[in-house]
């Protein structure tokens, strides 16, 4: 039989019942839209202990628990894969102009064509995925045809079909990272923190090893007389000289070689078999239920549970174009930097390739180091303050980067490469938990709206960045990275005056209903009160 159950006056006061150790419903509880005492039974609390048990334990006991965590590390691995291929592109940009025989700013419509596709992707594979029953194949579709896009990029020698296989590219990318994420959360809901966690880090370890991997195969320098030992010594002294007076790369300089960008492209479409295939199978073979039932809440529900008031449509409209508008700027600094950082080097800074690679690397690794320490940062420290930080640190970073160049320290070159990585590790998966926390529900059509406005600024950028450099001087990368940093240091702060302005004011009253219902299990008699109680 279960324990007793104390009726609930009407004028009780709410406080003391609360703090009786009696009363089946914390003060955490109570401080809730609404309540309802329950009766707890032996059998209930032999159920929550069941919920306590080893992952090992559910692993061999529970086999719909085995397949959801089967199919989490295939999306895990799949991010990998995503992440190794968008690593690649920036050490590789220069032989895909050897391959096409482009300026640099008609290579930089590579990155412009696979931002396109990204967005277009991300659209369409967002529409099938809500349609679909099982729900594995759309990620595993999409990755498969990650693999067989990358395989055919070395070989597209006209500059139109080039960039026609990179809108593909982005179409394949966009629908793995949208299909991978929404799974992730229809698999596990609030359970899925740490996979929603490590698919990132994941992410971020395949787009830092892919550089290393790919610069042995790169195009050699030509009338390269000097070892990596003296590069590194004296990184001013180039294996292709240039001219004083040159403000650009000239294509003179790289036509001459070969290149054997199919042997490290020919590996990514590889992995991203292997992350196909397991998850393919895991498809057919699944046993789960059809997941129907995880329905999105409400979002008045929700904003009762977060405690804020519900938004005006203009309030929310203007909200989310500053949020959107942070988000633009944040991705096209990521994108810029990681996919121009080796043409800066080689270009500006008359390093090698090979070293050009070994800095993309190094914002690699530091980006992949933050990512990791997020995962025990972000539970302790409040996400806003977070951005705060890091905003500022991103700030800094490029400050520093833009200095360094300018007075060619090449010291500082490495070093605020990587502090500009570790800076922008974070922000992309804190935006989205501050927007939760603090502003309004990240239903799928908010999070669809930051994906446009995220392949809106990588769309953007790299056709500024990619006509400056090569009609000016390289030295417009750092000008463009220093400027947009300050500009969406600022929108943060604006949006976050917005923010603090929705919350719902303290020592306000809440109204409380209180379901108490009868000790006799054959009783239906259920008796509600309506307290009113201040929330602090």
């Amino acid at each position: 039989m279960g324990s007793p159950i104390r009726e609930i006056k009407p004028n009780e006061n709410l406080q003391h019942n609360i703090d009786d150790e009696k009363t089946p419903f914390t003060k955490e509880e109570a401080n809730g839209n609404s309540i309802q005492v329950k009766k707890i039974d032996v059998e209930d609390c032999e159920d929550l202990s069941d919920n306590k048990e080893s992952i090992l334990t559910k692993l061999k006991s529970n086999a719909i628990y085995r397949e959801k965590y089967l199919i989490s590390i295939g999306i895990t691995w799949s991010f990998f894969v995503l992440g190794w291929a968008y690593g690649q592109f920036g050490p590789s940009i220069l032989d895909l102009r050897i391959i096409t025989h482009t300026s640099l700013q008609e290579a930089s419509g590579f990155m412009t064509s696979h931002s396109v596709g990204y967005l277009v992707g991300s659209i369409i594979s967002g529409i099938i995925f809500d349609k679909m029953k099982e729900k594995t194949y759309c990620v595993s579709s999409s990755t498969l045809a990650l693999a067989i896009i990358v395989v055919l990029i070395p070989w597209c020698s006209f500059y139109e079909l080039m960039i026609g296989i990179h809108v593909f590219k982005g179409m394949a990318g966009g629908g793995l990272d949208t299909t991978g994420n929404a799974l992730l959360i229809s698999l596990w809901r609030a359970e899925g923190k740490s996979f929603f966690q490590s698919i990132h880090f994941a992410y971020a370890i395949g787009g830092a090893i892919s550089p290393f991997v790919t610069a042995p195969f790169l195009a050699p320098d030509k009338n390269n007389n000097q070892t990596e030992r003296d590069v590194f010594r004296n990184a001013s002294v180039t294996a292709n000289p240039v001219t004083s007076n040159s403000t650009g790369w000239k294509f003179s300089d790289l036509s001459m070689t070969e290149s054997r960008l199919f042997i490290p492209f020919s590996i990514t479409t590889f992995l991203a078999v292997t992350a196909a295939l397991p998850l393919y199978i895991l498809a057919c073979t699944s046993k789960r239920p059809t997941d129907l039932e995880t329905q999105k809440p409400e979002n008045e529900e929700i904003d009762k549970e977060r405690n804020v008031e519900k938004l005006s449509r203009g309030m929310k409209v203007l909200i989310l174009a500053i949020i959107m508008l942070f988000m633009g700027l944040y991705c096209a600094m990521e994108d810029g930097f990681n996919n121009f950082l080796a043409t800066f080097c080689v270009t500006e800074l008359k390093w090698t390739k090979y070293i050009a690679s070994v800095a993309t690397a190094v914002f690699w690794a530091s980006f992949t180091a933050g990512r990791f320490l997020g995962i025990f940062l972000a539970p302790i420290f409040k996400t806003v303050k977070m951005l705060v930080v890091l905003s500022t640190f991103l700030l800094v970073g490029f400050l520093g980067f833009f200095l360094t160049a300018h007075f060619k320290i090449y010291e500082g070159i490495w070093i605020f490469t990587g502090f500009v990585g570790f800076s922008m590790s974070i922000i992309f998966p804190s935006i989205f938990s501050w927007t939760e926390e603090s502003i309004l529900p990240v239903t799928g059509f908010i999070a669809s709206l930051f994906l446009i406005a995220s392949s809106a600024g990588s769309t953007i950028n790299p056709i500024i960045i990619g006509f400056l450099m090569d009609n000016s001087t390289p030295m417009w990368f750092t000008y463009i990275m220093l400027g947009e940093s300050a500009i969406m240091l600022m929108v943060f702060f604006m949006a976050w005056t917005f923010a603090k302005r929705i919350k719902i004011s303290k020592n306000t009253f809440k109204e409380v209903e209180i379901d108490v219902r009868s000790e006799d299990h054959e009783d239906t008699e259920c008796k509600k009160f309506i307290v009113e109680s201040e929330l602090n």
